[in-house]
């Protein structure tokens, strides 16, 4: 009766550890790609490659293999949410949010 008991416990750790290790995975990938596409977005946005960033990081999502469920332009800036679908039951998904546009400059001059 131990032994039993001993291997179900060693299965529902090894289960665990993999969920949590697909759940880590998942989450760095939503974060990357999040940040990828928001800079892609803002950056042909900003040199007029695209006409509407979102439908942009739109294609780009689609290519990457993952859900754009939220992006908002707001002046040069374009803020784009990801998600990631997963191998876990209780999460379908992971979903990580970008922002990306040109850095504002001090009209005072430059520190060095």
């Amino acid at each position: 009766m131990a032994g039993v008991m001993l291997v179900m416990l060693v299965g529902v750790a090894l289960s665990a550890t993999a969920c949590i290790g697909n759940l880590v995975v998942c989450q760095n990938r939503a974060r990357s790609l999040a940040d990828l596409i928001a800079f892609d977005a803002a950056y042909a946005a900003w040199h007029g490659w695209a006409d509407d960033p979102c439908a942009f990081a739109g294609q780009l999502a689609v290519s990457n293999s993952v859900a754009l469920p939220d992006c908002m332009v707001q002046s040069d800036d374009v803020q784009v949410t990801v998600a990631v679908d997963t191998a876990v039951p209780l999460t379908p998904h992971v979903q990580r949010t970008a922002l990306a546009g040109p850095a504002e400059c001090d009209k005072g001059g430059a520190s060095e």
